[in-house]
């Protein structure tokens, strides 16, 4: 496999600023796009790394580029370009997805419109609520609920603009310390240890000033493969006579619906091309270990309940078991990280480091972050004593997911459960907090609800890619945050706009549309109706967890034949796995047999076919998708 053929610096443009101009000016398509499907047809490109719509404009744009090179002899955008749209893109769209703002956006108004005597929501906790970061304007919420008017009369807009603005600084300000942790580990991930970041792959192999890439065999034949697949899967829409290839997630529990086999609960297929492709690039290690722990996982269910345990409340506590592997692995990387963090607090104390002098802007950049939320987290109302508590774990878990992303590629990383309010309530339980408190966790619970495209991971990227290329780390630093503010406003008018326009209780979009408030206000009723205290058992199983990773991690670090991930076992349950275990599975085999009988050259030559089976099946799941935007139809879900 030949790497990608990087432009000197004399081969970019003067100007600096035309990848970040384009990439603003592309942020309102592409947030559109977005709503379109995750919102309005449930085709969610933001759950697996790297976003289809991301790829599909940096292809498009590659191919624009060649055709002015073959017109005027001179590329419009230079690989640097290319690489900050896509960048810019690739955090927007994280700012957008399912897991981010569509949540805040959906609980906002949510509270006060289904406020009823009979749920005592205005009595219980809509006092609660900060005027300053909800909306409870009821002309406001009737247009935005019942739709078939529009967003741009001043008595619908006006409620909206405080919150807004008061929640893109807190955006702001959230992913503003995720840069400064990015530049504090950067220097030791991607210069010291040299970490190889396997989600880049693509996109700068797309991106490449020479495309070798394109000019490989292997890479077509992947790309015709998989791009004919779910072409065909498009074509069964129009004519259902015309078979379609079961490469999408579908359930065979049907298989086991008898004692003790269902005990396993629900059991999923699916072979999705793109994912085989990109998981190609996953340590061997890895893959082993995610497929092996998923039905180690099963067996546990299935042997809990056949000796009758599985009516005892979560057990086997999968997520507390998860949330202590987490905080192993976390802690190991930090042990082992420590000469870097003693160079980071000499740098910062202006003593001898032999670190940058960047790291020291960063560290008190991340101070000045945290006092930012620390006082707007006690105006709402978050006792000051959980506040670090509580963003602790936050970034202890964003920390987790970026070193998994840089390390290992692993490209969906759910963590559904993993939330800082689980530890915090297992540890004393609501009875010992306020509501104010509670209410501060029911509004913080947009970014932490679930981690499938958090946005931390693709900053770090980003700075490899500017690394590979050789661009000054600033230019990036001054595009994640344009493109950070640009989209929260954006996101926020494009929502608010179909909303408007539709409806949100009306039917047309999705049911996670109300779904959102419904799940964060109906918790917080049962917090406040029905006090708990310290959860023993859970607080265990996180005990457990943390053994079990721990022990994990000292036998691979003492016998280098062991083949299990600690990383498989924390990911276990998880709903990545629960639906691409088979794709992890498939890529295992694969992988393991090329090296079997054709060594690591072997290997490398057929990585562009990998490559290309994942373009060439999320370029074509991007087309179809467009062409469901404009036909207003729901034509073929690349994915889930």
């Amino acid at each position: 496999m030949h790497s990608p053929v990087l432009p000197s610096k004399k081969d970019y443009p003067a100007n600096p600023y035309i990848g970040i101009a384009f990439g603003v000016l592309l942020i309102p398509l592409n947030t559109y796009w977005i709503a379109q499907l995750e919102v309005v047809r449930y085709t969610h490109p933001t759950l697996v790394v790297p976003f289809f719509n991301v790829i599909f404009i940096l292809l498009f744009f590659t191919i624009c580029n060649q055709v002015v090179v073959k017109i005027w002899r001179s590329p419009l955008l230079s690989q640097l370009d290319l690489i900050t749209i896509y960048l810019m893109l690739s955090v927007s769209s994280a700012i957008a997805s399912i897991d981010f703002l569509q949540v805040l956006v959906s609980n906002m108004g949510h509270a006060f419109y289904f406020a009823t005597p009979e749920n005592e929501w205005k009595t219980l906790f809509c006092d609660s609520l900060p005027s300053w970061l909800v909306v409870s304007d009821s002309d406001a919420l009737e247009g935005y609920y019942k739709g078939g008017t529009t967003l741009y009369s001043p008595h619908h807009f006006k409620p909206w603009i405080v919150p807004i603005l008061i929640w893109t600084g807190f955006i702001l300000v959230l992913l503003f310390m995720m840069l400064c942790l990015c530049r504090i580990v950067r220097w030791q991930w991607i210069e010291k240890e040299k970490l190889t970041y396997p989600i880049i792959h693509l996109p700068l192999e797309i991106s490449a000033g020479k495309p070798f890439f394109f000019r490989n065999k292997l890479m077509w034949i992947g790309l015709l493969l998989a791009a004919l697949i779910s072409l065909n899967n498009g074509l069964h829409f129009f004519f259902p006579a015309l078979p379609e290839f079961p490469v999408k997630r579908h359930a065979i529990s049907h298989f086991f619906n008898e004692r003790p086999w269902n005990l396993m609960g629900s059991v999923k297929l699916s072979f999705y091309p793109f994912v085989i492709g990109v998981s190609f690039l996953i340590p061997l290690d890895l893959l082993f270990s995610c497929w092996v722990f998923y039905w180690l996982y099963k067996a546990e269910r299935l042997l809990i309940g056949s000796i009758g345990w599985q009516g005892l409340n979560r057990f086997p506590y999968q997520n507390e078991q998860a949330f202590g592997a987490v905080v192993s692995l976390t802690f190991f990387l930090l042990w082992m990280g420590k000469a870097q963090l003693r160079d980071v607090v000499l740098t910062a104390r202006k003593k001898e480091g032999s670190n940058p002098p960047s790291e020291r802007v960063a560290v008190f950049g991340l101070i000045a972050g945290f006092l930012f939320l620390l006082l707007v987290s006690t105006r709402v109302g978050m006792s000051i004593a959980v506040v670090p508590i509580f963003f602790g774990f936050y970034f202890l878990i964003s920390f987790f997911i970026t070193r998994m992303r840089a390390e290992l590629g692993l490209c969906v990383h759910g963590l559904g459960g993993l939330e800082p309010r689980r530890v915090i309530l297992a540890g004393i339980g609501t009875k010992a907090l306020s509501k104010e408190t509670l209410v501060a966790f029911s509004l913080y619970g947009f970014f932490n609800r679930v981690y499938r495209n958090h946005p931390m991971p693709h900053l770090l990227e980003g700075f490899k890619m500017s690394v590979m290329v050789g661009s000054p780390a600033r230019w990036l630093t001054l595009a994640v945050l344009l493109s950070v503010l640009v989209s929260s406003v954006v996101v926020f008018w494009v929502y608010l706009d179909l909303y408007y326009q539709f409806g949100a209780s009306s039917g047309y979009f999705g049911v996670w549309t109300l779904g959102f408030g419904r799940e964060t206000f109906t918790r917080l009723q049962n917090w406040i109706l029905f006090p708990t205290e310290t959860d023993h058992a859970g607080l265990s199983f996180m005990g457990i967890g943390f053994l079990i990773a721990s022990m994990l991690t000292f036998l691979r670090m003492r016998f280098l034949w062991f083949p299990l991930h600690p990383l498989g076992y924390a990911m276990a349950g998880d709903w990545g796995m629960s639906n691409l275990w088979s794709c992890f599975f498939t890529s295992f085999l694969l992988k393991w047999a090329i090296f079997k009988y054709g060594g690591l050259r072997s290997y490398r030559n057929a990585v562009p076919l990998f490559l290309g089976m994942a373009l060439g099946d999320l370029t074509v799941g991007s087309l179809w998708s467009l062409i469901g935007v404009f036909m207003d139809e729901t034509i073929y879900q690349p994915f889930p």
